[in-house]
Formats: structure tokens, sequence, C-alpha cells
């Protein structure tokens, strides 16, 4: 179905908003927090993380962290191929994201993906498998760039990323982590109530913390370290450099990629650490058996030791309960019995009763050699990225590099050299990591961790209430991360690399009752302090891999927002199936515009009837995407809510929402009120009184100029509401505009010489815009007629109109 205003059939019928096939992504110096396409609009992106399945292997090892099989340590002889997906499906989920409107991936490729076998050998299997997946990608529109992806440094320190090889060249014996305490490894930690829990406490444990001490800053505080005539620290570096700079080429030729990311969640390790004998409880996670820095050197190099334990607690996220003794066994983390790295260079030694002690307390805070204070972004993290952007740009100049500052922290302030360098991408991260520490939410109160961990805040300042109080807190806290990085890395574009909810909060109920009503409030507070912000983002995640019983299948998550999993068990009853029966009931009133009342009707297609039998149990279902067991003949149109790919997803209501997608002129405000359905853009553009009316250039019959085009992904989950439900109404302060149902898109074509409110400019009171003035532009897209919630709080709250909308159907 089409509608348009008086002039509107004359733009463009063949565009998507959220297609990006055409559209060059660039990243101009001076646009915080937009990108730019090649007609000098302001582009919004919006899409998802594929996948947190990426981080695991498929062969010929078990696909799940809470798995421990026989062959976990043969880390050389792996696969990575059929990550993100198989090759099969791949059409499948790109539709689906692309449908949903996200349609820019943040695609995960670990180090160790691409470099399992050894130092220089790469996987060309894997790499000619995923160019397959990208050539799929540039199919469907979708653009995409590479995420080094990481956590804890690799999986056999308890996440992911480097190969095993890597602990090989810094000495470390990778089969002792667990037994030493090395690293808290779910593989072997079955029995852990809430795995989930667990991982990020690897940043201090001594695996990962030595790996990213000697990765950074090998050549400083480990200068004996070497492998192969050469510093630990230069050896990884260069090959991971090359690694990236050699798939950059491999893909070279591959449209649907626009950039490389530096490295996902960066850590500085035991750079910096001003205590040897206990870590910041502010900085490092504490939880269960949580050695200090000098118990971990002792431990690894083979001596029993009692550490301290620690459990939940709140409003500190842990408390001390007591000690566990560990390493009784006594075996060592390094592949020579005993050989610490840190003891070898003098850091700790034994006192003369033989127990571990600390021989230089400032060892990296100091520069071991002329004493300087160590700064770890100007030291070791951005000479790193300035070698590793100045590879990728080898490769296409053109392509961006995304960074992000380590998690939970500033980042580093950018000198007028780096802010100088084109094509650089600020992505910080961001949870509500109370949320994401308990799994569970519940609006009615939330904190603000950000400042509780900074100190700025009591407990009691930090709380907020309600709704709307959710929104205000989580709106402040990102907007403190945008202000905080235009100061220290300048104007440049910002993309959220990292966000979401875990789906498992509450104790999985959702997936008992269906009800994710919760799930919605969460995630709409979220996307909606982003909007409020204006950030790009990608969610984490999607995984066709996920379920409900190991969510992500690593470490206990469980993110995404699809799981082709049911959340009731599969019943042919009470299923609703489409059928080919014309509808009884008067079509969808086209839509209308309140600017232009004279714009004739357009007849939508005859839509399939959507039958339902009757259930014969008293589950009502929360919203029609959850209903499990459907069968469709005849698929409806892109997005349309009865549409089979919505089956499996989680939260969609807050997750698919309407956006500008290419924006001529500067936003200002880009916001989907979602209890409401309304769609409210504003932007600003200079006034240029040389450049003609909209109706001018629309009579004359000239091609249409994209530079005055917005567009506008209008998804048909909301506003394609089913039968006589409501009408979509568009309101333009300027313009023409032409609304294309099928493709999801509302084209908006703003009139250059619309004045706006304008200024005074004679005596007679006259209203003029002088050339150089501000004017702002105005479209709001609601839907009428259909019932809304009178109290967001409400428990009807948007679920009572999504309910009732279901039951019309």
């Amino acid at each position: 179905m089409q509608s348009h205003s008086a002039l509107g059939s004359k733009l463009p019928s063949d565009i998507k908003a959220h297609e990006w096939t055409d559209t060059a992504v660039r990243a101009p110096q001076k646009a915080s927090p937009f990108f730019e396409d090649q007609y000098g609009r302001k582009v919004h992106l919006r899409g998802v993380n594929m996948c947190g399945h990426s981080k695991l292997p498929t062969l010929p090892m078990t696909v799940s962290t809470h798995l421990n099989t026989a062959d976990y340590f043969s880390h050389k002889s792996i696969s990575f191929v059929g990550r993100p997906f198989p090759l099969s499906e791949a059409e499948e989920h790109f539709s689906r994201v692309k449908g949903w409107g996200l349609s820019f991936v943040r695609l995960l490729v670990t180090w160790e993906a691409l470099e399992h076998e050894g130092p220089g050998i790469y996987d060309e299997d894997f790499i000619d498998y995923l160019i397959k997946i990208l050539e799929i990608a540039e199919r469907n529109g979708v653009k995409c760039f590479i995420d080094p992806h990481q956590d804890t440094w690799s999986r056999f320190s308890g996440g992911s990323g480097a190969p095993g090889w890597t602990f090989e060249v810094a000495g470390m014996d990778m089969t002792a982590f667990d037994a030493v305490g090395a690293a808290h490894v779910h593989n072997f930690n079955e029995d852990v109530k809430n795995p989930h829990q667990f991982w990020p406490t690897n940043y201090a444990k001594l695996a990962c913390a030595t790996m990213f001490t000697l990765f950074f800053g090998g050549e400083v505080f480990a200068p004996n370290a070497k492998y192969q005539g050469i510093n630990v620290s230069t050896f990884l570096q260069e090959k991971y450099i090359a690694c990236y700079t050699h798939l950059a080429q491999r893909i070279k030729a591959c449209n649907a990629v626009v950039g490389f990311e530096l490295m996902n969640e960066p850590h500085y390790g035991y750079i910096g650490l001003k205590d040897l004998k206990q870590f910041d409880q502010n900085a490092f996670l504490h939880y269960g058996r949580f050695p200090s820095p000098l118990q971990s050197f002792a431990l690894g190099s083979g001596m029993a030791v009692e550490v301290d334990f620690y459990v939940p607690s709140w409003p500190a996220p842990s408390r001390k309960s007591g000690t566990k003794l560990m390493n009784s066994e006594k075996r060592s983390a390094w592949l020579e019995y005993g050989a610490c790295v840190w003891k070898q260079h003098g850091v700790w030694g034994l006192d003369e009763s033989g127990k571990p002690k600390v021989l230089k307390p400032d060892y990296f805070t100091r520069h071991p050699e002329t004493g300087k204070p160590i700064d770890f972004y100007n030291d070791f993290y951005m000479p790193l990225m300035r070698k590793y952007t100045s590879a990728i740009h080898s490769v296409n100049p053109d392509h961006l590099v995304f960074f992000e500052p380590i998690p939970n922290e500033d980042p580093p302030i950018l000198n007028e050299a780096d802010r100088g360098q084109p094509n650089l991408v600020y992505s910080p991260h961001w949870y509500d990591l109370k949320a994401l520490w308990s799994k569970s939410f519940d609006e009615k109160i939330t904190f603000d961790i950000q400042a509780l961990v900074r100190g700025t805040k009591s407990v009691f300042g930090a709380m907020y209430l309600g709704r709307t109080g959710a929104e205000r807190n989580y709106t402040n806290q990102m907007r403190n991360i945008m202000n905080t990085g235009k100061l220290k890395v300048g104007d440049r574009p910002v993309l959220m690399g990292e966000c979401g909810i875990p789906m498992d909060f509450n104790e999985k109920k959702a997936y008992e009752t269906g009800d994710y009503y919760r799930h919605n409030i969460f995630l709409d507070a979220v996307i909606s302090s982003m909007e409020s912000n204006m950030y790009n983002f990608t969610l984490w995640n999607y995984n066709p891999d996920n379920d409900n019983e190991f969510g992500d299948h690593w470490n206990g998550e469980d993110f995404s927002i699809f799981s082709p999993n049911s959340s009731k068990p599969n019943t042919p009853k009470g299923t609703p199936k489409i059928s080919d029966t014309p509808s009884e009931t008067p079509p969808i009133p086209n839509p209308v515009s309140l600017h232009n009342k004279s714009t004739p009707p357009i007849t939508p297609p005859r839509s399939k009837t959507i039958t339902k039998p009757q259930p014969d149990h008293d589950h009502v279902p929360e919203s029609p995407f959850e209903i499990t067991g459907r069968s469709y003949t005849n698929e409806p149109m892109e997005g349309d809510p009865v549409h089979s790919h919505h089956i499996g997803g989680r939260a969609l209501d807050a997750a698919i929402r309407p956006y500008a997608a290419k924006i001529a002129g500067t936003p200002q405000l880009s916001k989907f009120n979602l209890s409401q359905l309304v769609y409210t853009l504003e932007f600003t553009t200079l006034f240029d009184s040389s450049l003609p009316s909209v109706k001018e250039l629309l009579d004359n019959g000239s091609t249409v100029k994209r530079e005055f085009l917005t567009e506008v992904f209008l998804p048909n989950f909301h506003f394609k509401l089913g039968k006589g439900c409501g009408k979509v109404v568009v309101e333009v302060s300027d313009g023409e505009w032409r609304y294309d149902q099928k493709r999801q898109t509302l084209l908006w074509h703003y009139d250059p010489a619309f004045i706006g409110r304008g200024v005074v400019c004679s005596p007679l009171g006259d209203v003029c815009t002088r050339d150089g003035t501000l004017v702002s532009h105005r479209l709001v897209v609601s839907v009428i007629g259909v019932p809304v919630s009178s109290s967001p709080s409400s428990q009807k709250g948007v679920w009572g109109v999504v309910k009732g909308l279901y039951k019309r159907i």
C-alpha cells in the first residue's frame, strides 16, 4: 500500500530506508554523534551484534561453554566455519533483522577463528565462508563492521577471543588454569548455579591479567619475556595486526563491510595497579574465590594459598564471606614449573618463612627504568590503535575504525593528530549493571550504578522510581558517556557498540508464562534513552542458537532478541494460521496527512485472513510474535505483524521501532513513544535563498536530489496493525512525503524555501529568513483509533494495547 501528499507521488518508489546497499557510510571528524552518506545527509545506524555464539568454534568440540569434552584443549585443530550461522540460513537471518529495521551488524570474528592453528597460519576456509556470508548480507542491504571480539582474553581464560597458542608464547600452561585459580572456566564448573556472574572476575585472575599486561606493556614490564627472540608484546601485537590486515585484504571486495573495530572491551591487566595485595572493588568484580594479585602470582607458581571468598550483596555487588584454600594439588600455571614472569622480573618473591612477598609495590604504576608515571592509554593503548588503524587504512583508506574504552571507564584523550585522523568512530558499551549482575528487573526502582561506582551519588541519590524514572536514569548515564566522549575524543561519530538486556531475568518467568511485559518496558527504556542522546547502536545480541535452557551458550548469558525455541510448549490448538480467504472486514484505512486532507485514497491490497482456533487452555498470548507452532502459507509483506520472521522474537515491541535512517539535515529529535505509538522527528537546515521550493523541484520533472530527502523506517509491526485497528497519520511542517507500506518506508522531501518561524525583518512585522539561518523541520507519525494505556506504569501498559490488537486479529 502506498499513500502520499499532493506531490509525494513524484518521490522515488524504489527506496527502502533501512537498506544500505547504495549508501556510503562515512565518519566526518566534526559530526558527533552522526555518520554521513555521500549526499551529505546524516546517517543513523541501528542493528545487532551477530552473534554471541561466534565466540565458540563449531568443530570438533561442543558448541557450549557449559560442557566439558576431551578435546577441549585441542585448540589448533578447530573450525569456526558455520559462524555466525549456517550458510543455508543466512538469507533468513539477514532478511529478518532487516525487516526489523536492524540492518547494521557488528559481526563478531575472533582472533582464534582466523589464526587458531599457529602464528601466521590463517584459516582460509573460514575466511572463504565469511565472504559468502558477507555477500548475502550485501544482497539484503545489510552493512557490517568486523568486531575482533574478546572477553577476558581467550576461551581458555574463561572468555573468548585469542588463540590458545598465545598462552604458549607467554610460557603459560592453560591446562592448569582452573586448578590454580588462574581463570574461572565455565567448562570446568558445571555445578555453578549462576555462571554468568563469574566470567568477569577473570579480568583480575592471573591468566587474563598477565596476557593483557604482556600484550600491551610487555616491552616495559617484561623486557626479558621473549618468544623466538622477540619480546612477547611485540610478537603478539604484530600477529594481531597482521591477522586482521590479512582479513581486510581478503574481504576487500565485500561492499557490505564498512570497517573494523580495534578490540572488544580491551583491558589493562596489571598495568596501573597501585596495590598488589588487593584489587579495587569498584574496578574489579569480586565474586567466589578471589585471590589478590600477589596470591595469584603464588598460586600460579605452584603454591597452595588460602584466599578470600565473596558472595553477592547490595549496594556493593559482593561482600567477603570467608576464605577458601586453593591449589592444594600445587600445580603451576607455567609451562616451566614455577617460572612466573613477574617473579623473574623481581615484582615478588618469598620472605624468610617461604611466604609470598611484594618486592616492587609500584612496579605497574611507574616505568621500571625511568620511574615515570604510567598512563595506560597514552603509553600503550593509543600506540597500538595508531598502528592498527594505519594497517587497516593501508588496505582501504575509507574503512571506519571503531574504538572503545576499558569497560565502565572513560575513553583515552585523543591528541590533535589523533583527532585529525579520518574515519575514527567512538564506540562505548552500556548495560544496567545491577540488572546484569542480579539478572532481575522491576521498573518500580532502578539505580544509577555508574554514579555509585564513581562515588558521585549516595544509594538514595542514585535511586530512580517508576518507568519514567528508569528512562531518566538510563538517559542521564548515557548522556554522561556521550559528553565525556566528546570532551576526550572530540566531535566524532558515536555508536553504542553493545547494549541490551538479560532476557532470562526474574528467574526466567517469561519463558514459562510467555509474558514479556517487563522485557519490553526494560528494553524500551534502554533504547528510548539512546534515542534521547542520538546514539547509533548495535544491540547485544542476535543469536539463532539461543535457547531457553542455556541461553546464548556462553557462560550462562542470555541476551538474544531472537530465540528459535518456544517460550511455551508447542500445541496445535490456539495457533493462528494464515489462509488465502479474503478478509470480510474493511481493509485498514490508508494513511492520511493532517496537512493535506485532499490526498486521494489508495486502496491497500487485500490482506490474508488470520483465523484463530479456540484454545483449550487459559493462557492468553501476550503478543502475536511469541505464539509458537504457527504454520504460514503465502507469507505477508515484510515486517507485517503476522510475518513468520517474528516467531522467536523477544521484546520485539520495544526492539522494532521507527527511526529516520538518512536525514536531510541535522537531527534534533528522533524519538518513538511506544505507549502512544507516535514517532517524532525534528531536524534543522541552513536556509539558502538561492534554492528552489519543493514544488519547483518536483514539478520540473528532474531527478529527486537525495540531499533533500529524508528516509524513515516505518515498521509494519507497529504501523500496520490489523483490520480496523486505526489509521496511520503523517504530519509534516513542510515539504512532500510518500509512504510505501510494502517497503516500510516513509520518504519526506523537505521544502528548501520553507522559512519556519523566520525572523521579523520589517517595521510592519513581516517575517523572513536570512541566508544561513537555522530552519526547523518536523515530522510526526502516529496511529489514531487505537486504545492506549492511560498510565504508562500500569500492569497493562503497552501490553494492554498489544493484547487488544491480538484479540481483534
